[in-house]
């Protein structure tokens, strides 16, 4: 018989030994010993974050015949439960019985009387997968749903059901298993099996994991099978392809003294060591962010991969150039996928970095690349017939024969740089104009906004949703939301140009929320609160701010003559 996996064997079993999720914990275990269980659950979130393990324990808890200790463990259906085998509870995987066939059989059976608990339970997992005529279906029997039956829908991908479902359900927010609790849960485990684990390598498995509990069984289980039952740090940067936080610092140190030669032989032994670029990268990120921490309150207890040490040895490196490689490597992560050979891409991303000139910044974020440009007109070697209106422009013919040198080539226009200009913070007299015009309302709306961040944490928006994690609403309006924030580089941040643009249009665009973005520093904004209630008793409050949201840039597309001309040079080119 095949060894049972270390996420299978310790799948909780009871409410309390279930790992994070608190609320939602406590909210099912209140619901179901106060005889208040709905008839409709949706439990959406990341994956191996528990929301199968908490589907199956509500099912058993429900037909459990001790609701004081539900599910108690021991009386016959918890029992029948625990083994998979109760008649009552059934489990579905959406993503293979997708058809409206399989969901009217499920509704028909639904309509019968439980055969030995007290509901019949269904578990749908995965069911933003169902097509949309199983959709209508279940939509129909959630509105009226047969008498003691429950249903309980799991999503990794909410955002794909009916709205109309989600409004049947009580919906819970399943979030990632902190690293903290992972690290202790994997040490209890190794315990328990005889596994010789260093406290360090069980949380850098926690990190890898990323916040999932079942991710982080699989990586333990798999470390136990390479090392013999004994796990270091060692051992999960060779499976891995993972480096040292000290190579990581040496690799910035070279980009940041401009050695080049460093730089290509640190890369190309990356690259011979099998090492994982993506993930290195990332490490890369969570550095420079970690030494920003660290520069702007001196606080060792708030570092997690850093030690206090590694920080100071990072002190040269000012927290606007972290930010900016930080800024920079996100970028640069979209490209990896898509390139033939990640260590290129990588190298030449380091190296840009690298050669960049002291106090000066290209843009290459999406506002910058959506600014108009102004094409250069084409020389030609001779006048050209206007064609007709009514005639749609057809792109010019390039041959041997029809290149020429041109002797008076157009000027190239110069390459524009944007220089990242001081940001000056928001006087107190901004700020209480700011505060005028918010209102509980809009607070509220936009605080629910800022707990779904870590759903829109893409690739291409990673940027946006790690720097906004480091802040609170302060207040908010119908067109701006004041965020504060502990560290002054994240305000100077967010406050600077071409950054707010930028956050602006991720707000409205990917958030669906259009307000501009203030940033102030936790203590001003404890100062500013202070003057508002003493200045509001007096009625000496200013009048609201005028906010003017940013006008959205079209980039201007090229024509088919302006990419022939931009590919062999206007000095070579005839129109004909």
């Amino acid at each position: 018989m095949a060894k049972l996996a270390l996420y299978q064997k310790y799948r909780s079993q009871t409410f309390e030994e279930v790992i994070g999720q608190e609320y939602i914990v406590r909210s099912i275990r209140n619901a179901v010993r106060e005889n208040k269980v709905g008839h409709a659950y949706l439990f959406c979130g990341p994956r191996g974050t528990g929301k199968t393990t908490m589907a199956r324990l509500l099912a058993k808890a429900v037909n459990c015949e001790h609701p004081e200790k539900a599910p108690c463990g021991e009386c016959p259906n918890c029992i029948a439960a625990t083994n998979g085998t109760h008649p009552d509870i059934v489990e579905i995987n959406a993503a293979n019985e997708t058809s409206v066939d399989n969901i009217r059989e499920l509704i028909d059976r639904s309509t019968l009387a439980p055969m030995q608990g007290k509901h019949k339970v269904y578990i749908i997992d995965e069911v933003h997968q169902l097509t949309s005529a199983a959709s209508s279906a279940l939509l129909k029997t959630l509105e009226e749903p047969p008498e003691n039956v429950i249903f309980i829908l799991a999503t990794t991908d909410p955002q794909k059901l009916l709205p109309t479902i989600i409004s049947r359900c009580q919906r819970y927010d399943f979030t990632k298993v902190k690293t903290s609790q992972i690290k202790d849960h994997l040490l209890d485990i190794a315990q328990k099996e005889n596994i010789y684990m260093d406290p360090d390598a069980a949380e850098m498995i926690a990190v890898l994991a990323d916040g999932g509990m079942r991710d982080s069984l699989s990586i333990m289980d798999q470390c136990a099978s390479y090392t013999n039952d004994h796990i270091t740090v060692k051992d999960i940067n060779q499976i891995y392809g993972l480096a040292t936080v000290e190579e990581k610092i040496a690799l910035l140190k070279d980009i940041q003294n401009k050695d080049f030669a460093s730089l290509i032989t640190r890369i190309q032994s990356y690259e011979e060591k099998g090492i994982d670029l993506s993930r290195f990268t990332d490490g890369l990120i969570d550095l420079l962010k970690e030494n920003v921490i660290y520069q702007n309150t001196k606080k060792a207890e708030l570092l997690k991969t850093l030690t206090k040490e590694q920080a100071e040895s990072m002190s040269d490196m000012s927290s606007d150039t972290c930010l900016h490689v930080a800024e920079k490597l996100m970028d640069a992560k979209t490209r990896f996928k898509t390139a033939s050979n990640a260590a290129s891409a990588f190298e030449v991303t380091c190296l840009a970095i690298a050669a960049e000139k002291p106090q000066q910044v290209i843009y290459t974020s999406a506002s910058a690349a959506a600014a108009p440009t102004v094409q250069p007109k084409p020389v030609v070697s001779s006048p050209l017939p206007q064609p007709a209106k009514e005639t749609a422009p057809t792109a010019p013919s390039v041959s041997a024969s029809s290149v020429v040198k041109n002797s008076a080539p157009a000027e190239e226009p110069a390459e524009k740089h944007v220089e990242i200009q001081p940001v000056e913070p928001l006087t107190e007299e901004e700020i209480l104009s700011i505060l005028v015009l918010c209102n509980k309302t809009e607070k509220v709306k936009d605080e629910n906004t800022w707990a779904m961040l870590k759903n829109y944490a893409t690739l291409e928006n990673r940027k946006y949703t790690t720097l906004l994690a480091g802040t609170q609403i302060a207040g908010s309006g119908p067109d701006c939301i004041l965020v504060r924030a502990g560290t002054n580089a994240i305000v100077k941040r967010i406050n600077e140009k071409n950054m707010n643009r930028e956050l602006y249009n991720f707000l409205k665009n990917t958030m669906h929320t259009d307000k501009v973005l203030f940033a102030i520093s936790d203590a001003d904004f404890k100062s500013a609160v202070k003057a508002f209630m003493a200045r509001n008793k007096e009625g000496t409050l200013p009048e609201g701010k005028h906010i003017e949201k940013y006008q959205e840039i079209v980039e201007i597309q090229e024509t088919p003559q302006d990419k022939v001309l931009k590919l062999f040079g206007k000095e070579n080119v005839e129109v004909v």
